[in-house]
């Protein structure tokens, strides 16, 4: 349906020359044009430049590092090259000082096993003074609190009700005049 209609419209129009027929429409269309074309030209160049350059740049930069990166693996490839040419010397001389290090490891390890010993050592030793200090400390509290309680004991039974009593009170106003 929708190609027939097309076809029909098509037909309508007349193939007269190779312009088009409407020749208004064709000098304010090349008009239209050229305008934007210049404010393209006039505004769009040098962004359009400005960009292109940005990109040249760095195309360059990018093969100046690549270069670079290649001279560098060649000095590297040099080096390795040079490098194992000597690798049995080196391979030598690096088992000798895992020997040394390996030796000074062990002295050093026994030295700080050393150290380590006699600071447990000292610890302990002032522990068990402190430890007895404190048992001391505790024992005498002990024996002062049973003290405390036979000389109680002993008061309660030499004494009678009405001594008790005064003494009682006799604290009593002690502690209140204090106040």
């Amino acid at each position: 349906m929708m190609l027939s209609t097309i076809a029909i419209l098509a037909s309508e129009e007349p193939n007269s020359f190779w312009l088009v027929s409407d020749l208004d429409e064709v000098i304010w269309g090349t008009l239209s044009f050229l305008v934007v074309a210049y404010f393209l030209v006039k505004f769009g160049k040098a962004p359009i430049v400005k960009f292109l350059s940005g990109r040249i740049a760095g195309i360059k930069a990018t093969l100046d590092e690549a270069e670079q990166a290649r001279i560098a693996a060649e000095a590297d490839r040099d080096s390795i090259k040079a490098a194992l040419a000597d690798s049995d010397t080196e391979a030598a001389k690096i088992i000798e000082r895992a020997h040394a290090d390996a030796e000074q490891l062990g002295s050093d390890t026994t030295l700080r096993a050393a150290r380590d010993a006699q600071s447990v050592t000292e610890r302990a030793a002032a522990d068990l003074v402190s430890t007895r200090q404190q048992t001391e400390s505790d024992l005498a509290g002990e024996l002062s609190r049973l003290s405390l309680g036979a000389a109680e004991r002993v008061v309660e039974s030499s004494l009678d009700e009405a001594t008790q009593q005064r003494l009682i009170q006799a604290y009593i106003d002690q502690v209140g005049s204090q106040n």
